[in-house]
């Protein structure tokens, strides 16, 4: 883990969309190349450029049925990288879930709350999810540092960090090509 690395916070949609290797299909919903997204972004954070903060309650989320070549098939370990901190669901958390909740900026579920408050409390800037409704709360919420959450999808991020900025470009050249 390198202590000076930005922190980047996943929630439960981004861990599954990895881990379940969600991609478009004519079978599903999905738009985005989630699994590519994740991987570019678990990439950064195994080179020591970003740290992944989640809550140990992504822990019980994640355990659903996979692939056997799945990384759920090893959760423990899989978390236990040293580039992902875990950080506890505890009072101060709880309470701060309940508060988004009474306030109205949760209108959802409560696992929903308890991810958001983790990373406000843990003052981690950037988070991770494809949960539609969670990406209208981008610059809506404040750290406990006083700077805005950046809620977006993974490697959406703004300032899009160097190392993927040639691919993304890629990407939307694929995509552009593809409409035509």
């Amino acid at each position: 883990m390198n202590k000076g690395a930005p922190r980047i916070y996943w929630d439960s949609a981004a861990w599954i969309a990895y881990i379940n290797r969600e991609m478009p299909s004519p079978k599903n919903s999905i738009k985005d190349k989630r699994y590519e997204m994740c991987r570019a972004t678990l990439e950064r954070a195994s080179k020591g450029e970003i740290e992944i903060v989640t809550s140990a309650f992504t822990l019980a989320e994640v355990c659903k049925k996979t692939e056997i070549t799945s990384p759920a098939n090893n959760l423990p370990a899989f978390f236990q990288q040293p580039y992902i901190l875990v950080i506890p669901v505890d009072t101060q958390v709880g309470r701060k879930a309940q508060y988004l909740q009474l306030a109205g900026s949760i209108k959802r579920k409560p696992p929903d709350a308890i991810h958001i408050a983790s990373a406000l409390i843990a003052n981690v800037p950037v988070f991770h999810t494809f949960d539609e409704y969670l990406l209208e709360l981008n610059d809506a919420l404040t750290l406990d540092d006083g700077n805005k959450l950046q809620v977006v999808k993974p490697t959406e991020e703004i300032p899009l960090p160097p190392l993927l900025e040639l691919a993304k470009k890629q990407t939307d050249e694929d995509e552009t090509e593809e409409s035509k």
